[in-house]
């Protein structure tokens, strides 16, 4: 099978549900889900106690921020779902705000 199609649809896919779960968001919340997204996903720990994950960017977190940053997104997204942008928007908060301490100028 092509790799670069089916990675191509699955993206596609990823990204069309994305925005559907999010649709209960603001624009601006969406935004940043969107951005957000893509350093999060790059993060890969192996454990909690992993001394250093880094990002696509060259950011770097210790193994537990990574876990707590997508914990964090998680209930961003659901609280998107259920249309309750104020918890949504203190915990991106937190989220953003632990991406600006650890970003690489």
């Amino acid at each position: 099978m092509n790799t670069p199609l089916v990675s191509l649809v699955g993206s596609t896919c990823l990204l069309t549900l994305s925005t559907l779960a999010n649709a209960h968001c603001s624009s601006v919340l969406t935004e940043q889900i969107v951005s957000v997204e893509r350093i999060l996903h790059s993060l890969r720990p192996d454990k909690a106690g992993q001394i250093r994950v880094f990002a696509f960017d060259g950011s770097e977190y210790s193994g537990g921020q990574a876990m707590w940053m997508k914990g964090q997104f998680r209930d961003v997204v659901a609280a998107c779902a259920k249309g309750d942008n104020a918890t949504a928007g203190s915990r991106m908060k937190a989220v953003l705000d632990t991406l600006k301490a650890h970003t690489v100028s």
